[in-house]
């Protein structure tokens, strides 16, 4: 069963982020997840963010946003520009003139 949407917009949401191989996600209480952002390091320089998933039942809370600035903090921090080839990926960075110098 998933957290409620007040129990999720209450909980610190950067402490709930887990950080796998090439993937941000986040569980609910019972280990099931219901967000995940996925990018492939290619190359030395570039990043792909591939694909962004939020669960229906939790959209519109910011976690598809927050998973977008978990790898963009994460590629900064390796020398990395991003293309972001996911749609919704893709909009965060039409949208966010701050990821423009991370932008391939």
């Amino acid at each position: 069963m998933a957290w409620s949407d007040v129990e999720f917009r209450e909980s610190n949401m950067d402490n709930q982020f887990i950080e796998g191989d090439n993937r941000f996600y986040l569980n609910d209480r019972d280990n099931n997840m219901i967000a995940e952002i996925v990018f492939i390091p290619t190359g030395v320089n570039l990043a792909i963010i591939d694909h962004t998933y939020v669960d229906p039942s939790f959209k519109g809370q910011g976690i598809g946003k927050k998973l977008v600035a978990l790898v963009v903090k994460k590629m900064r921090a390796e020398h990395r520009k991003i293309i972001p080839l996911c749609p919704f990926a893709k909009h965060q960075f039409d949208m966010t003139p701050e990821y423009q110098d991370i932008l391939a």
